[in-house]
């Protein structure tokens, strides 16, 4: 990586962040490895320490590197989460439009039948089946049954063992945790605990269409509970 010229200093705190994130791709410096020290990428990029300083501020606001006192500038380890939390915030104040984002899980979430057809395992599988029993409880209210649903579909998205797809995909599962839904009668409460049942029977069989049909099903039917989507998350 060759030091930043004189004649690019218009962009210069932009262009340090870029060559920085291109510093950590081509030494392969992985997530809990450490950068060289301040000083040695003032001399690697020719710029100044405030710059240098500004850039790796930004970085580690950002989540890309945690600056420890004393112990150096090191990767974090990957993670979505603030990216994904400020996308849902403007979400909420341009938009608000839930079906929208129930729409997005959906295709989320029937991507996740697919990788656990071909990725899954009987542990994955029996962690799922351990839910829907649980569910499966006459005595329980709404909103427990409403709390085991959502610790399915987090289930469900973990069987994925994709930690990207997983990182994407839990903040659109955990605001639906949150959001507000009509009371449900014992019909619905039994529906739901049947169609967690009949999920996880299809995914045993490998029948990937079928088990695609029942949650669209599932998740089309719960637009109706959803209350409003302006109640804080």
């Amino acid at each position: 990586m060759k030091p930043i010229e004189k004649t690019e200093r218009f962009t210069l705190k932009k262009m340090v962040i870029e060559h920085l994130k291109q510093y950590i791709i081509e030494h392969e410096i992985g997530p809990g490895e450490k950068l060289p020290p301040e000083r040695e990428l003032i001399k690697i990029l020719n710029v100044s320490r405030s710059v240098i300083r500004e850039a790796l501020s930004y970085l580690e606001n950002t989540g890309v590197l945690s600056i420890r006192q004393g112990q150096g500038i090191f990767v974090k380890p990957h993670d979505l989460t603030p990216l994904l939390e400020q996308m849902m915030f403007l979400w909420k104040i341009e938009n608000k439009k839930i079906n929208e984002l129930l729409d997005l899980r959906l295709l989320f979430e029937l991507t996740a039948i697919g990788e656990i057809i071909r990725n899954g395992n009987e542990a994955d599988l029996n962690e799922l089946e351990k839910i829907a029993t649980k569910m499966d409880d006459p005595n329980q209210n709404t909103e427990w049954i409403q709390n085991a649903d959502i610790d399915f579909h987090r289930a469900l998205i973990k069987a994925t063992h994709n930690e990207l797809f997983i990182q994407i995909t839990h903040l659109i599962v955990e605001y639906f945790s949150k959001v507000p839904h009509h009371q449900m009668t014992s019909a619905n409460i039994e529906k739901t605990v049947n169609e967690h049942k009949d999920i996880v029977q299809a995914l045993r069989e490998n029948d990937e269409k079928k088990a695609k049909d029942i949650l669209s099903e599932h998740l089309n039917w719960s637009k109706q509970n959803v209350i409003n989507v302006n109640d804080n998350i």
